[in-house]
């Protein structure tokens, strides 16, 4: 914990390392605590043990998009729980807990084939990018930091400011512009523009009836196309219910429906939620009210989890305003408003009232899943529905 409160401090306030003096003296009795952390026995293994965790790790992940029968899946539990027997991998080897998730999910799926089936291996790309990080991971002691001293007038603006740590130079910024935006493909990527992950919520909210949980379902749809695991708590509506069939039938393509996920249980609240959002690229909550948390908690969620994108729907009450109050629409990046136009469903639409990244007023339509004019309807006879 010490080092976690020290690690958080040396982000803030490395950049006025040689420019106060309690701060160097800080940060570097911080970097004598954590080489001397690493070097203890529990944290540094031998070369050994970790090139052979590693092999192991490439091994699994050279089975992601591929299909494995269960004698492949056989021969790497038995080779794993050798080197496991043998001690050449230990609880105390770095990385190990990756090497126990790893077992216990080859495992499962295992147990679960028959003697010629086979499974379509997919690792989720939030693991992979934990699990490629084990290449790459070599543990070495600190030295000083050799940041060329600061300019004067960095000197003179930061000595007007009392809480450093807080607030860095504008002009000590990355200068580079980030390009780490994406778009959602057709309709919605024009109605949303260009997204960025960093902490991304959508709140969406409307009239009874006007589509919500439809409208959710075309997202799911959309951000499974660009490659994300999807993570769904129908919470209104049960899993096993007739219309989720129809909304997966017609809301979600063949080939997306295998990265979108859906329970309609919540047994530890905040925690569940919590934990799904380290497994899935997206969590969608249908809805916030039947969650019974607070509204605080949904920017607790997107500051826990910046990398978890989160769909959440809002109910209103008979006065139009979000229950349990309007926080949520303020913390989030986007508000979309379903407007019911009639009672057959093919006028309503979905329009952003708030967007941080695009254009605010765009209109989708949600029945021809199409971006529509200021007038147009789509008119078809009750019929037909």
């Amino acid at each position: 914990e010490i080092l976690q409160k020290g690690h958080q401090f040396f982000m803030e306030a490395r950049g006025f390392y040689h420019q106060e003096q309690e701060i160097r003296e800080t940060i570097d009795i911080y970097i004598k605590q954590l080489n001397m952390h690493l070097a203890s026995e529990d944290i540094i293994n031998t070369n050994e043990d970790n090139t052979i965790l590693v092999d192991f790790v490439k091994r699994f992940l050279q089975m992601h998009q591929s299909v494995q029968n269960r004698a492949t899946l056989k021969n790497y539990i038995i080779d794993l729980q050798c080197a496991i027997s043998k001690k050449e991998i230990t609880k105390n080897t770095l990385h190990a807990s990756h090497i126990e998730k790893i077992q216990q999910k080859l495992i499962t799926q295992y147990n679960t084939l028959s003697l010629n089936e086979k499974v379509n291996i997919v690792i989720n790309h939030k693991w992979r990018k934990q699990l490629g990080h084990v290449f790459n991971n070599t543990i070495k002691p600190l030295g000083n930091i050799t940041e060329s001293s600061p300019s004067t007038t960095n000197i003179l603006s930061i000595s007007k400011t009392k809480n450093v740590p807080l607030f860095t130079a504008i002009n000590r910024q990355p200068k580079q512009i980030s390009t780490n935006t994406f778009r959602l493909n057709g309709a919605l990527g024009e109605l949303l523009g260009d997204l960025e992950k960093f902490e991304l919520a959508l709140t969406i909210e409307g009239d009874q009836g006007g589509g919500k949980t439809r409208f959710t379902y075309q997202l799911a749809d959309a951000f499974a196309d660009i490659g994300n695991q999807i993570g769904i708590f129908t919470l209104e509506i049960g899993k096993h219910s007739d219309l989720i069939t129809r909304m997966k039938q017609e809301y979600l393509q063949s080939k997306n429906q295998g990265k979108i996920f859906i329970t309609d249980q919540l047994p530890d609240g905040y925690d569940t939620i919590s934990r799904a959002a380290k497994d899935f690229d997206v969590i969608i909550i249908d809805s916030w009210n039947k969650t019974r948390l607070l509204s605080q908690d949904f920017d607790r969620l997107r500051k826990q989890h910046p990398e978890t994108i989160f769909i959440v729907i809002f109910q209103r009450t008979t006065q139009k305003t979000i229950r349990g109050g309007t926080a949520p629409l303020f913390d989030s990046g986007i508000n979309i408003e379903i407007i019911k136009v009639d009672d057959t469903f093919r006028n309503n639409y979905a329009v952003t009232s708030k967007n941080r990244y695009g254009v605010t007023g765009i209109k989708y339509n949600i029945f021809s899943k199409e971006v529509i004019g200021d007038t147009e309807t789509i008119s078809q006879p009750l019929t037909d529905l």
